[in-house]
């Protein structure tokens, strides 16, 4: 429930601030949020994508997003379900090649060297890509140009086919999704910008709020969870009253 606010709070702020907005999403997400009545909330439409059985869900728990670029075209924003963006970003992107909230730093166990990944025999890593890059946080990702986009994606999708990994550990998703984005941005001389230099800035501004890892905490806690859908349900009615009927018949909790 926590998370269900989050998203219909994150898309109808979306559309406040930075315009329309479209959910992508496999066949069983858009009947989960057409069973909700929540399909009106994206202006923009719902696309169906769909994640090949090749690449295992348990480990690349976030391919979606791959493909939702894939099939997305290029300039455009993509934007986490779990984020919410307060502010008009226009003139933080105007101009730019690629942007995010922030880059990340080169931490060993989440982004290890290149001997660490599980790959199939023939798959070879691009020489040209540089593992000293700074990697990039994804939660929000503005790309400009459809044929770096394309690029990334692609570069991307092959290293998730050509993996041999069974069990999740964080590495082999963000490698693909975050670092692989800046070793393609480095080789192609795309420059990345971002809103603070890393994740310890985030904490002192107002555009962005990323609910991330405090979802562990509403997982466990059932007062805090109850207290925050409460202050979340208040502010999508402030903001948005034509959608109270809408919240009143979503199984929330605290409510």
């Amino acid at each position: 429930d926590y998370e269900l606010l989050t998203m219909i709070l994150s898309a109808l702020m979306w559309r406040k601030m930075n315009g329309p907005i479209t959910l992508y999403g496999d066949a069983r997400a858009i009947d989960y949020v057409e069973g909700q009545g929540l399909s009106h909330i994206w202006n923009g439409g719902i696309k169906e994508i769909q994640v090949p059985d090749s690449i295992s869900p348990g480990v690349f728990w976030a391919a979606g997003k791959l493909y939702a670029l894939k099939a997305a075209h290029m300039p455009a924003v993509m934007v986490d379900l779990d984020l919410i963006v307060w502010k008009n970003i226009g003139e933080y992107i105007a101009g730019t090649d690629i942007c995010a909230i922030h880059r990340e730093g080169i931490f060993p166990d989440v982004y290890p060297g290149k001997e660490f990944f599980h790959m199939k025999q023939e798959y070879r890593f691009d020489p040209d890509w540089s593992f000293e890059v700074l990697p990039v946080n994804t939660c929000m990702l503005y790309i400009a140009d459809e044929a770096f986009k394309n690029y990334y994606v692609d570069s991307s999708i092959t290293f998730m086919e050509n993996c041999l990994e069974t069990e999740e550990n964080l590495c082999h998703m963000v490698f693909a999704e975050q670092r692989l984005l800046a070793m393609c941005a480095e080789k192609q001389g795309k420059q990345i910008s971002s809103f603070f230099p890393g994740s310890a800035q985030i904490e002192n501004q107002d555009i962005f709020t990323h609910l991330w890892g405090y979802k562990n905490i509403l997982k466990f806690n059932y007062k805090e969870r109850e207290a925050f859908n409460r202050k979340m349900y208040d502010r999508i009615v402030r903001e948005f009253p034509e959608e109270e009927t809408t919240l009143k018949q979503l199984p929330i909790s605290g409510l």
